[in-house]
C-alpha cells in the first residue's frame, strides 16, 4: 500500500513537470519572445524619434536664420552669370596672370551645353551627361505607354535651365606678364653652369602655376577647374563656368 502511495506521488509529480513545461513552452515562452520583440521595436521607434526631433532642431534654427540664409543664396547667386557672354573670364585670368607675371598665350571658349552635375564623370575625369532612367514599358490605367509621357532630358544648352561653359586656358610661365621691348634679349639660362638657378626657378613656375589655378576661383565668376596639366613651363587649365539662363537679367 506504501508503494503504490509512493508511486502515485511520483506519478503526480511527473504529471505536474509535464504541466508546467508545457504551460512554459506553449504560453511563457511565445510571451517573453513577444515582450523581448516589443521592447526592440520601442527602442527603435526611441531612436526613430530622437532622429527626427534631431531633424526638426535643425529646421527650426534653419528657420530662424532664413533672412540669413537667403541673402547668402543672393549673393552665391551673382557668382553665376546670367547671361552667356564671357567678357568677366576673360577679365578675371588677365588680372591672374597680371599678379602672378606670367604670359597667357591663349584663351579659348566652348558653346553654353546643358549643365552637368560634378560627380558624374567618365574615366579621364570628363563631365559626362548623367543617365536618365527609362520607365518600364507597361500600359497605364488608360493604356498610354509610361515611357511616352515622361520628360525628355534638355535636347540643346537652350533648353536647359543651367548651361555650362567650357574654357580651354594656356598659361606660359617662363615669360613675363608685359611683353618685352623689341630690343631686349630674353635671359638665358646656363643649365650646366648653374643648377641650382634652374632648380629655383622650376620651384618659381611650380609655386606660380598653383598660385594661379587658386587665383581663379577668387574672382567675381563662379569657375570650376576641372583638369590642370603642367609640362615644359606651360600650364593649361580647363575650368567650366556657369550660365543661369532661368533666371534672366
Amino acid at each position: 500500500m506504501t508503494l503504490n502511495r509512493q508511486l502515485i506521488t511520483l506519478a503526480g509529480v511527473l504529471v505536474a513537470a509535464v504541466v508546467l513545461a508545457l504551460g512554459l513552452a506553449l504560453i511563457a515562452a511565445p510571451m517573453f519572445s513577444q515582450a523581448q520583440a516589443l521592447d526592440a521595436n520601442t527602442r527603435q521607434v526611441t531612436q526613430t524619434n530622437a532622429t527626427y526631433q534631431a531633424q526638426i532642431d535643425a529646421l527650426s534654427l534653419a528657420e530662424k536664420n532664413i533672412a540669413d540664409t537667403d541673402a547668402a543664396v543672393a549673393t552665391l547667386r551673382t557668382q553665376i552669370a546670367a547671361i552667356p557672354a564671357l567678357d568677366d573670364i576673360y577679365e578675371i585670368v588677365g588680372a591672374v596672370a597680371q599678379s602672378q607675371d606670367v604670359r597667357i598665350e591663349s584663351i579659348t571658349a566652348e558653346d553654353p551645353a546643358p549643365f552637368v552635375p560634378r560627380d558624374t564623370l567618365d574615366a579621364d575625369g570628363t563631365a559626362v551627361a548623367a543617365p536618365t532612367p527609362t520607365p518600364a514599358a507597361s500600359p497605364s490605367e488608360d493604356g498610354v505607354d509610361a515611357a511616352a509621357t515622361a520628360p525628355a532630358p534638355p535636347s540643346s544648352a537652350a533648353d536647359a535651365p543651367q548651361q555650362q561653359v567650357s574654357v580651354k586656358i594656356v598659361v606660359d610661365l617662363s615669360q613675363p606678364y608685359a611683353l618685352p621691348a623689341a630690343d631686349a634679349a630674353p635671359p638665358a639660362l646656363d643649365d650646366a653652369a648653374d643648377p641650382a638657378a634652374v632648380r629655383a626657378a622650376a620651384t618659381e613656375r611650380a609655386m606660380k602655376a598653383a598660385a594661379f589655378v587658386d587665383a581663379l576661383g577668387k574672382g567675381p565668376r563662379l569657375v570650376a577647374p576641372v583638369d590642370v596639366a603642367y609640362a615644359d613651363s606651360t600650364l593649361t587649365v580647363q575650368l567650366l563656368t556657369f550660365i543661369r539662363t532661368e533666371d534672366p537679367r
